[in-house]
């Protein structure tokens, strides 16, 4: 197994978890009417209390005006994105563990784990460009009238969607450098020369050369009379 596979996985896994705790949390955007904006919920600070919230969750409906008034069409499409692109990386979570439970099955299961890394890509991609849609639309629809916002009004969970969506990205290209190793390992893992009549001095060059470029060689007597040889290098 590629030690670049662990590096993306790892870095995957971290974006999973990041991107999660951003949607759960309420403080994406920071302003008035609703305090604190986030994919499942506003909240408003009470009057008396500054330091307490109440918050609501906007994805189902209800008859409470404060819901009414927040639950807006793309506040539901970030929510339903969200939920699509948190779902997506769990399951390609699994799709990761499957393919490194096959790391030691190498000849028997070469289509499936070419086709294993495809799917990581592909799905990786796909989450990359959720969680950008999302963060984007969140800061496009809660521009003031001047069509700024400011840093103070960005919170820490969009911050933390940002931050996610470059540990995908860089997952993807780790994931993509691995399928490029992978293919090229089962592509050249195999090599089969015929010697004929070999010297031992030219058997124990070819030996020699195989160690140096990382192979194991194995032989096979195809004529004791004439003295050939086939040998077979195993690429590792």
């Amino acid at each position: 197994m590629s030690k670049v596979f662990f590096v993306g996985y790892f870095f995957f896994v971290a974006s999973t978890i990041a991107f999660i705790v951003a949607i759960l949390t309420p403080f994406w955007i920071i302003k008035a009417n609703p305090d604190y904006r986030g994919i499942f919920e506003v909240c408003q600070k009470n009057g008396s209390r500054p330091d307490i919230r109440t918050c609501s969750y906007i994805l189902t409906y209800s008859d409470d005006a404060f819901v009414k008034a927040n639950r807006l069409d793309y506040a539901i499409a970030c929510a339903s994105l969200s939920i699509a692109a948190s779902s997506l990386s769990i399951l390609l979570l699994i799709v990761a563990g499957l393919h490194m439970s096959l790391k030691h099955k190498v000849d028997s299961n070469k289509f499936l784990r070419l086709r294993l890394v495809e799917l990581l890509i592909a799905g990786t991609l796909l989450i990359d460009c959720l969680t950008i849609v999302v963060w984007v639309v969140m800061l496009a629809k809660n521009l003031d009238a001047n069509n700024v916002i400011t840093r103070n009004q960005i919170g820490w969970s969009l911050w933390l969607a940002v931050s996610s969506t470059g540990g995908f990205l860089i997952a993807l290209v780790l994931f993509a450098v691995h399928r490029i190793d992978l293919g090229a390992f089962f592509g050249g893992r195999k090599t089969t020369l015929l010697c004929i009549t070999p010297l031992p001095g030219d058997l124990l060059n070819l030996i020699g050369f195989s160690i140096l470029c990382g192979t194991k060689p194995t032989t096979s007597l195809l004529n004791p009379t004439t003295k050939a040889f086939i040998l077979t290098f195993y690429r590792y």
